[in-house]
């Protein structure tokens, strides 16, 4: 007897197809996990420094010692804008700055900031050093040198410092920062030539810990919206059968 065998039917592979349009979510979603990331890794470095301040606040650089033979020591002056309505808020949003000065002489020494122009009237005609550049590793200063003499007033006796501090020992001026442009003051409060102190600067600058965090929840989020993007464009892939050509079918099988 003869008898035919099983007949088969083919199975078809299966491949996903893909899109323009799926090309252009996948490029979308790694956007957003690259800008997600640069906030996220922005957001954890503003809170590490945030973590750094000292036990008043502070975010503080120095001291570093500046040392010239003029009879003052000036930075170039700081325009800050804070107009408007917003006056108050941006004034709060940057905080306090605090300038430290010690003396490395037994000199009192004279620390103040105060309005530009007075502080230009002030200074007209005086030798002094203005700090026209700085490197951090290894610190260096450079100056530009202003001729001239000897101040004709003692600083003390100025009444148009916003904020100043003056003696022996380690000095320290703190001032909110406001509106208008200033100019910083150190000198040896005798108004004697040659000044030679260690300096630090700090801020506290409260916007840093809110603005972190704001980062770190922003970078999150687009992280997050970047990978699902990605991952269901992929996942979701139609699928297509692929036909194939259907292999031959048994020969017959004789019994005996």
């Amino acid at each position: 007897m003869t008898t035919t065998g099983p007949v088969t039917s083919p199975t078809a592979p299966v491949r996903r197809s893909w899109s323009g349009w799926r090309t252009f979510f996948v490029i979308i979603g790694s956007l957003l996990i690259l800008a997600g990331g640069a906030s996220l890794i922005g957001g954890v470095v503003g809170l590490w420094t945030h973590a750094q301040r000292d036990a008043d606040g502070y975010h503080t650089a120095g001291p570093e010692r500046l040392t010239s033979d003029a009879f003052v020591l000036t930075a170039p002056s700081m325009d800050v804008g804070i107009t408007g309505p917003d006056a108050v808020a941006a004034g709060d949003l940057l905080g306090d700055v605090r300038i430290t000065v010690t003396s490395t002489k037994d000199t009192p020494v004279f620390v103040g900031i105060g309005p530009a122009d007075d502080v230009a009237r002030y200074l007209d005609g005086v030798r002094r050093s203005e700090v026209a550049d700085f490197d951090a590793d290894p610190f260096t200063v450079s100056y530009v040198q202003h001729p001239g003499g000897q101040p004709t007033a003692d600083p003390t006796t100025q009444d148009f410092w916003a904020a100043s501090d003056s003696g022996t020992g380690t000095r320290t001026l703190t001032w909110n920062v406001a509106d208008g442009n200033w100019s910083i003051v150190v000198m040896n409060a005798d108004r004697s030539a040659g000044v030679d102190a260690d300096i630090s600067l700090g801020a506290t600058l409260p916007v840093l810990l809110p603005a972190s965090i704001t980062a770190v929840v922003v970078g999150g989020l687009l992280l997050l919206i970047g990978i699902v993007i990605i991952v269901v464009t992929i996942a979701t892939r139609p699928t297509v059968g692929q036909p194939v050509q259907a292999p031959p079918p048994p020969g017959p099988v004789t019994a005996q």
